[in-house]
């Protein structure tokens, strides 16, 4: 399936880089000699290949670059907003501080209109940037909450299937509420596939759930492959599940915090050329960072959370102090001299040779035989 969905990426961009109107037939003959040498193994596999190679081709080339119209364009986008605005409020009344209510909207909901511009370079001047963007960091809090409320008591009973349903309704509705942003798009198919295979009781590797959301993702709309986030959510949870996990499997008796700090580690390996290529700056201390952060986040929007459905002081303090506390840990990181590395160019041959020499050493980690 991984194989699949790179080939098929590939295919995407030849397609969107170069439109003809001869992708459709080969791809239809691949199709067919596909059929009929299927008990040739080797020509076989050969062909699968072409196929899909083919499909991202035609299927990019059927689709002009501004046919996307935005999400809040349509009835379910309006719908959308108008759910936003109410959560919103909601946090308004609460009593929240001005840059308390602009960071809860932004991490929740994902409204980063009220986010001065003074906090967002902070957080990109020490590598946190994510944590502000709707990822799939932050479904996954979401997520984890469901787990134990729901899927951790359900998952081995007869009725688990009924409970699937509003489960999945739920997750979807949380994406839709935000504006469908392809992170977690990405991140809601993923555990979609993930929550299926659990309540089958099937074992799989992670690679291939994250290559099928792609495989969905980039058939419903080719031009993500395009978009910076597509390429930094991608890259992120690749080499965290290709790379973190078969390291993790050596050392399970880590602690959190090396734990957290290695997946941190790994994901800004995965994402560096891409951020190096479009943002020719390097932050040095967001993986050292992300073991207080990424924590103090996840206790940020579970408080958030609370204070929309329940808009009462306690929680409203809680969620003021704690975002006061982020916002002085960060202020102080970046303060430090030399946390940011400027003016770092790269172009697509260096970064092309850099993700191949680390998926050939990840290739060799993950088939290496076990001493």
């Amino acid at each position: 399936m991984l194989w699949c969905a790179v080939v098929m990426a590939a295919g995407f961009a030849i397609g969107l880089n170069y439109p003809l109107p001869y992708y459709l037939p080969l791809l239809v003959a691949s199709i067919i000699a596909c059929t009929l040498l299927r008990k040739s193994r080797h020509w076989h596999e050969v062909l699968t290949l072409v196929v899909w190679l083919l499909l991202g081709c035609s299927r990019a080339a059927l689709c002009p670059v501004d046919e996307a119209k935005p999400a809040s364009s349509s009835a379910l986008g309006q719908k959308a907003i108008a759910v936003q605005t109410t959560l919103a409020g909601r946090l308004q009344e609460a009593g929240l501080s001005p840059r308390t209510l602009a960071l809860s909207k932004a991490l929740v909901l994902g409204q980063k209109d009220g986010l001065r511009r003074e906090t967002r370079q902070a957080y990109a001047n020490v590598g946190a940037s994510h944590l502000l963007a709707m990822s799939g960091m932050h479904l996954g809090i979401i997520y984890m909450v469901l787990y134990f409320l729901f899927i951790h008591w359900v998952r081995f009973g007869q009725w688990r299937w009924f409970a699937l349903p509003p489960i999945l309704l739920l997750l979807w509705g949380y994406v839709w509420m935000t504006g469908m942003p392809v992170t977690l798009m990405r991140a809601a198919l993923m555990l979609t596939i993930l929550t299926i295979m659990l309540f089958m009781q099937y074992n799989t590797d992670p690679l291939h759930p994250l290559a099928l959301s792609a495989i969905i993702i980039l058939l419903i709309k080719p031009t993500e492959l395009l978009s910076i986030s597509f390429q930094l959510s991608f890259a992120a949870v690749f080499f965290i599940v290709a790379l973190w996990r078969p390291l993790s499997d050596k050392f399970p008796s880590l602690h959190w915090t090396i734990r957290l700090l290695g997946v941190s580690c790994v994901a800004t390996l995965g994402t560096m050329p891409i951020t190096l290529y479009y943002f020719h700056q390097l932050p040095l201390f967001g993986p050292l960072l992300s073991i207080i952060l990424i924590p103090m986040t996840t206790v940020i929007i579970w408080l958030a959370l609370a204070v929309m459905l329940m808009p009462i002081e306690p929680f409203a303090w809680l969620l003021n102090h704690a975002e006061a506390l982020q916002q002085k840990i960060i202020e102080l990181a970046g303060s430090i001299p030399g946390v940011l590395l400027t003016d770092i160019y790269l172009d697509k041959t260096v970064v092309a040779l850099m993700y191949g020499a680390m998926i050939i050493a990840i290739i060799r980690l993950r088939t290496r035989e076990p001493a």
